[in-house]
């Protein structure tokens, strides 16, 4: 794995969307929370642009991540939001460009399908964390607030290349064990949604030997239920080595029918597809959907210990 080198104070590093469109006044917070960071924002065409629900025709939004690669004066690249269209450029990005100009690349949520296209094409250490957009820092006139435990996440990771080490949960959050045993290998993984989408295409997520993560939002129990199926009929669970849930937030009341609950609490369908595949499972990881937010270098290498609820990201990657 190529660890892209980290990023420094007054460094600039570009703000584009590969997905949906933004409103001016949020992008404008978002530049400032960039600029609070100590890092120079340079504002990509996409954050200003728009074509129907999306940040700009799919060839422009490729377009802005693959001038961001090449160009030598910018050290790293933030996504402005998630939404949906990352799936969309995936065809039309310049692979080769950015293996040969590695650089940090942040973001989560439908951001998903370019860290697995990075890990798997550019074997490019990536990092699932909050966007220009995310709340993690609350805004008042001039003034920046962080959220302290998802910040200091954030420049443990973009800021040194010392591995992070053992996860500590966020005060009042504990992991939880839904099966023992132990695993180590390079994590990667992301939004549910959109791993399960991206199966069948050259892009489908590449989990052989890996621990694999997964959270999602706002979905029913049993379209859940469907893609983690999905995942698990394409083998994604048989060549893992283990499996590490984050949150699954806002889900949907299940319907009630005569005074009858129709349908399973989320916890038995982990229990149907997950654990008869004898992985160590962890799950209430406080990534991705979640404000604290912890920050994940995909493509680094992590241990688990499932029955003493242990995560330890371990060093990685070349620099």
């Amino acid at each position: 794995m190529i660890k892209p080198a980290a990023l420094k104070k007054g460094d600039k590093v570009a703000i584009l969307s590969p997905t949906s469109s933004a409103d001016e006044h949020m992008i404008k917070k978002a530049e400032q929370r960039i600029w609070a960071m100590e890092l120079e924002p340079v504002m990509f065409p996409t954050c200003y642009t728009r074509y129907g629900y999306l940040a700009g025709t799919d060839e422009k939004r490729a377009e802005d991540i693959n001038k961001a690669f090449e160009d030598k004066s910018i050290k790293g690249i933030i996504c402005l939001k998630g939404g949906y269209g990352s799936m969309r450029i995936l065809d039309l990005l310049d692979y080769d460009r950015i293996k040969k100009n590695p650089k940090i690349f942040l973001g989560f949520s439908d951001i998903t399908g370019l860290h697995v296209a990075f890990n798997r094409i550019c074997r490019m250490v990536t990092y699932h964390g909050p966007m220009a957009m995310s709340s993690f820092a609350n805004i008042k006139g001039a003034k920046v607030k962080f959220e302290p435990y998802t910040y200091e996440s954030l420049k443990n990771n973009l800021f040194t290349h010392d591995p992070p080490g053992l996860v500590e949960n966020p005060p009042g959050e504990e992991l939880r064990c839904l099966a023992g045993g132990k695993a180590e290998g390079e994590i990667i993984g992301g939004n549910l949604s959109m791993l399960s989408a991206m199966l069948g295409s050259p892009y489908e997520v590449d989990v052989r030997n890996k621990i694999i993560f997964l959270e999602e939002v706002s979905e029913p129990v049993f379209k859940i239920d469907k893609m983690l199926t999905s995942l698990s009929l394409a083998g994604k669970f048989k060549d893992c080595a283990g499996i590490i849930l984050g949150p699954f937030f806002h889900l949907p009341a299940e319907q009630v029918k005569d005074g009858v609950k129709i349908g399973f609490e989320l916890q038995e369908i982990f229990k149907d597809i997950l654990m008869p595949y004898k992985k160590p499972i962890i799950a209430n990881f406080r990534a991705g959907h979640c404000f604290p937010q912890y920050t994940i270098a995909f493509g680094t290498n992590v241990m688990m210990d499932a029955d003493k609820k242990e995560i330890i990201f371990t060093e990685s990657g070349s620099i």
